[in-house]
């Protein structure tokens, strides 16, 4: 990444995580996955290689000011433009985190590399851990999330159950869902075998929500994802809905916030108004002045319109 890049954004009204501060540590796309339903887009730097993608004082220097201007923050969250455990000196991004504030770490990561005990270790310093678990049988892992070549199925199981024995904070679990690929009941059943090796404490349940990496990538029903979720057993629920955000008053900070927000997923109006605690009116105003000075682009998907940065 360059100089001046931005590496904090949000607040982010997650519908996991409540509000919560984003902290970037890789340019967009550097993942060893290829999600079919990634809301980024395709990978473009496909590698399973650690670097030191972003300054680590510059990530810090930016955190600590974005800190002294939000409240209410309830997790400072490791995601952003691709995977996050990429970033080889993690550790030292964690630690510098836990010096600015006390607020609870997150990170959001695929799970792929929690086999590694460099990546273990760095992830063990936070709070809360939330890896991805898309499939039971390599076949539709591989058709799913697309991994580099070396990575399979069982290591991932593997990594991911051996981390959570050791880790002293919680590991959420996120299943996604893609209707036609990897939803039908028996692949859920099987699916919940191989989680009962992990024992999460939670399994979150959710499927596609906004236009992925593949056009046919497709969600599953609210009705038929709730049906899904009670087959994985206790500790299980879907996704619950986007709760409301950060205050932010002045037309120039919130068109600012929302392209902070843009920048790593497309959103509708209703995402605008929730995480910046608008109207929808005010939301779609926003959203059309900034298309119109080219800010944003749109693009229809599932029924919805998503607004993105080009």
């Amino acid at each position: 990444m360059k100089r001046g890049d931005v590496f904090i954004y949000g607040p982010v009204a997650s519908r996991r995580l409540g509000s919560s501060l984003g902290v970037d540590l890789v340019p967009r796309k550097v993942c060893d996955y290829d999600c079919v339903y990634c809301q980024l887009g395709k990978t473009s730097v496909k590698t399973m290689r650690r670097e030191p993608y972003v300054a680590v004082e510059a990530v810090l220097e930016q955190l600590e000011r974005r800190l002294g201007e939000e409240a209410g923050i309830d997790y400072i969250t490791l995601a952003g433009s691709g995977e996050p455990t990429l970033h080889s000196q993690l550790d030292e991004v964690i630690a510098g985190i836990r010096r600015l504030s006390e607020i609870p770490i997150a990170v959001i990561t695929n799970g792929s590399l929690l086999g590694d005990g460099e990546v273990a270790a760095a992830c063990a310093r936070a709070d809360l851990v939330v890896p991805s678990l898309d499939a039971a049988d390599e076949e539709t892992f591989q058709a799913v999330n697309r991994p580099c070549e070396g990575i399979n199925l069982e290591g991932v199981v593997e990594g991911i159950a051996s981390f959570r024995r050791a880790f002293r904070g919680e590991v959420w679990l996120e299943v996604m869902l893609v209707e036609g690929l990897n939803a039908r009941e028996d692949q859920v059943r099987e699916m919940s075998a191989v989680i009962a090796k992990i024992s999460p404490h939670r399994v979150q349940l959710n499927t596609v929500v906004r236009p992925g990496a593949e056009p046919g990538a497709r969600a599953v029903g609210e009705a038929e994802l709730a049906k899904l979720a009670v087959m994985l057993g206790e500790g299980a629920d879907a996704v619950p809905p986007l709760p409301r955000g950060i205050a932010v008053t002045s037309l120039g900070a919130r068109a600012q916030k929302a392209l902070h927000i843009m920048r790593r997923r497309p959103c509708t109006a209703e995402d605008v108004a929730k995480a910046l605690r608008m109207n929808y009116t005010e939301a779609m105003k926003l959203l059309v002045e900034m298309e119109g000075k080219g800010l944003l682009s749109s693009k229809a998907s599932g029924g919805k319109t998503f607004y993105v940065v080009p």
